[in-house]
């Protein structure tokens, strides 16, 4: 393993938590490096004074009788110090955290140079799924052990570094050049690794450079044609439960040279990694996921860089990049597309894709209901009122329209925003400072006229109009503070949910959202365009926030393709029996709550790993991707545990997994703002909201497995109210309809009119 011939120090520590100076270092490791050779290897436990939370004692297995005869960081810190090196390069995975906590324990590394290994890594691993330490170890083949504990992690992460190393030394002239140039304006540490490469005289590209191809061709021809109907009337056709159900729905639409078919759906990002497109199908990428290039030159113009900027900037040179899907974006990199160099709906990389006609236009959901409510928008140029517009995934409409026609606001890709420019970092940090104040510690606020009323909301519109004046604010940072200034605005009460919120990993956002959405969609949806909804199999009674009454419908004869899964219902088993002797193979458990899977995740993981059973949990186990690449990663038997929203979301190829078990049926959460309101639109909220919005959820989540498990992967569900709830015995014989599965009141699977077509 080569290493840099720079004197470096890599580092890490275990903790109680996350916030310095409220919670304590607990162990920390350190390997120095000088002339490309370790000389230095320390690791010390440290005693507290607080608690040691369970679950960092189930990760770290440092127990609080351990550190009851070590000494303390104050005894311990200088020896640290020294160990750490007062001239070396300092190296971590997440680095920042680190030395966040350090800085909490009386040791300051924060004027240090410091570079991220995770964030490096990003730039060379392009093919990776996930930058964890744990994924790239197996990848690698990194010594990992003891696994979550400092210089276990610590050993990895200097092996890690030297790959990255070695992958550098393969740049060609014109890229190292390139690199060192970026790098040069970046912070310190980037800067002081990257003049470490040496010169070459290599003229060819290097192999890991080499972006792989994507083919495009038709995996299956069958089709399902859907007739467009008439004007001013809403087509439902109910679906099954069959992976290849969007794609024959696509290849219909191709085949039909008299209509032009709008298919919007949910994630197009997602949807586009598992469909195969045909050559006359126009794909139109909604503009948050299409990149700006006169933002990215803009960017790459900068006299200085963030490790962002400059790591975001390097990629964007060397991958040909149109989508954020072309880069492995990582960390605060999201946050700096999404606040800085994302197109807007004026970018001209955005509106062009409307200059080209096609009889199939595939797009997501809040893209077109974007788009539909601006007569003056680049679409309609395409989108005529003859136009079939297909809703796949319509069980979501409801949700996806809550967000297309309100305004969100994140402080953190604001932020990113801001980096470089002083008056709008000013704004932002006002901003924070506001919503901290306004929301008194609550995680989510309701926005009311008093609070709109006071002075420092007064005075932040007047910021955010000064700022709106300037003519060199980006456009994608413009149309953000548009937002920030709509949410300010007393008017946005009128009809709208406006509420503050702050998610679990302390990100903070701003949201309004219409309070009744059917309205909207009737006056610029249905009333417009011939439109069908691709609705789940027996659920035509679940849409009467979607579908006003005013609106005209029709249900229509669909062939559903046959994906037959078996669902069980067993009454003596638990979450807690399923863990106790969990079964061989790859699991996914859908748990009710975070506070379920901390509980689990305390009692069962260790037991679970004395047996060979790797338990990936959210909330522990780091970001969806994280998970899931080290699901897909793990070898024997592994549970891979999250809730049913997150669930939804995932992409792991077919035949993954051996079965999926919900711990509890996946009910929204009945404080959450929007949904309560909404449950008080009917006289039984329960019967006429709740009800229809978990079966299409437990629809979507049976489709999602299908795309993923193994052949004769099988599901089960433990909860008790299966049994003992009369909504109970509904669900069950609701969910028996899908496959071989039997309800408490057995109930025949409903033959279709029309064959089914043999895919298999």
């Amino acid at each position: 393993m080569r290493l840099p011939p720079i004197p470096f120090t890599v580092l890490d520590t275990e903790t109680t938590g996350f916030v310095p100076r409220v919670h304590r270092v607990i162990e920390f490791a350190s390997m120095r490096s000088v002339d490309g050779k370790v000389v230095d290897t320390y690791e010390q436990l440290l005693r507290v004074d607080t608690e040691i939370p369970p679950h960092v004692q189930v990760l770290t297995r440092i127990r609080p009788e351990a550190l009851m005869k070590e000494p303390t960081m104050e005894e311990k810190r200088a020896e640290i110090i020294e160990h750490i090196g007062s001239d070396t390069l300092l190296v971590g995975q997440n680095l920042a955290y680190d030395i966040g906590m350090l800085k909490g324990e009386g040791i300051d590394l924060s004027e240090r140079p410091w570079v991220d290994t995770s964030l490096l890594a990003s730039i060379v691993f392009p093919e990776f799924r996930s930058y964890s330490l744990a994924y790239m170890s197996a990848s690698l083949s990194l010594s990992h052990e003891p696994a979550h504990r400092a210089l276990g992690d610590v050993r990895a992460t200097l092996e890690l570094l030297g790959h990255i190393w070695e992958r550098l030394l393969l740049l060609p002239i014109k890229d190292l050049a390139l690199a060192k140039s970026v790098m040069e304006r970046s912070m310190p540490g980037y800067r002081m690794l990257f003049e470490a490469l040496p010169a070459t005289k290599t003229q060819t590209i290097a192999p890991w450079m080499n972006s792989p191809s994507r083919s495009c061709e038709i995996a299956t021809k069958n089709v399902l044609a859907i007739a467009a109907p008439l004007k001013n009337t809403v087509q439902l056709c109910e679906e099954g439960l069959h992976p290849d159900t969007l794609q024959c729905v696509i290849n219909a639409a191709a085949a039909d040279a008299k209509t032009v078919q709008w298919i919007a759906v949910k994630n197009l990002e997602h949807a586009l990694s598992r469909l195969s497109l045909p050559h006359n199908l126009t794909v139109i990428h909604p503009p948050w996921l299409l990149l700006n290039p006169e933002a990215a030159t803009a960017l790459a113009a900068q006299e200085k860089f963030s490790a962002e900027e400059s790591t975001l900037t390097l990629k964007l040179a060397w991958f040909p990049a149109r989508t954020r899907h072309d880069i492995a974006l990582h960390g605060g990199e999201k946050d700096l597309w999404n606040g800085k160099i994302a197109c807007t709906d004026l970018a001209p990389a955005y509106t062009e894709q409307f200059e080209k006609n096609a009889p199939v236009f595939l797009l997501d959901h809040r893209q077109l209901l974007s788009f539909i409510r601006d007569p003056a928008h680049a679409a309609h140029g395409l989108l005529t009122s003859d136009a079939h517009i297909i809703i796949d995934d319509a069980s979501m409409l409801e949700d996806t329209a809550t967000k297309a026609f309100g305004h969100d606001v994140s402080v953190e890709e604001l932020r990113a925003a801001s980096l470089n420019d002083p008056s709008l970092m000013q704004f932002t940090d006002l901003l924070a400072l506001w919503l901290e104040k306004v929301r008194a510690s609550e995680d989510m606020h309701p926005l009311t006229a008093v609070d709109l009323d006071r002075p420092e909301t007064k005075g932040l519109r007047a910021q955010v109009e000064e700022l709106l004046q300037r003519s060199d604010i980006p456009e994608k940072t413009r149309e953000q503070l548009l937002h920030v200034r709509a949410l300010l605005e007393k008017k946005i009460l009128d009809g709208n949910l406006v509420w503050i919120e702050v998610w679990s990993n302390g990100n903070v956002f701003m949201h309004a959202a219409p309070e009744y959405v059917g309205p909207l969609l009737h006056e610029y949806l249905y009333s417009r365009f011939r439109t069908t909804m691709l609705i789940p199999q027996g659920g035509q009674a679940g849409f009467t926030e979607t579908v006003p009454q005013k609106t005209k419908t029709v249900a229509t004869t669909f062939s559903v393709l046959d994906c037959p899964v078996t669902v069980s219902f067993p009454e003596a088993q638990s979450l807690l029996t399923f863990l106790t002797k969990p079964p061989t193979g790859k699991s996914i458990v859908l748990a009710g709550s975070k506070r379920t899977i901390e509980q689990m995740f305390i009692a069962h993981t260790e037991a679970l790993e004395s047996k060979n059973v790797t338990l990936i949990c959210q909330g522990f186990s780091g970001g969806q991707g994280r998970m899931e690449s080290e699901f897909l990663a793990a070898e024997g038997s592994v549970i891979l545990m999250m809730t049913p929203w997150m669930y939804e979301g995932t992409e792991l190829p077919a035949g993954s997994a051996d079965r999926l078990v919900l711990e509890s049926l996946p009910f929204d959460h009945p404080h959450q703002m929007v949904y309560s309101k909404r449950f008080d639109h009917t006289r039984n909220g329960f019967e006429s909201y709740a009800m229809p919005r978990v079966e299409a959820r437990l629809f979507r989540l049976l489709r999602t497995f299908c795309r993923q498990r193994k052949p004769d992967g099988d599901v089960l569900i433990l909860d008790k109210r299966l049994h003992e709830k009369a909504y109970g015995r509904r669900i069950q014989q609701y969910l028996a309809t899908f496959g071989t599965g039997e309800a408490t009141t057995p109930k025949t699977r409903a033959k279709k009119e029309s064959a089914q077509l043999p895919l298999f």
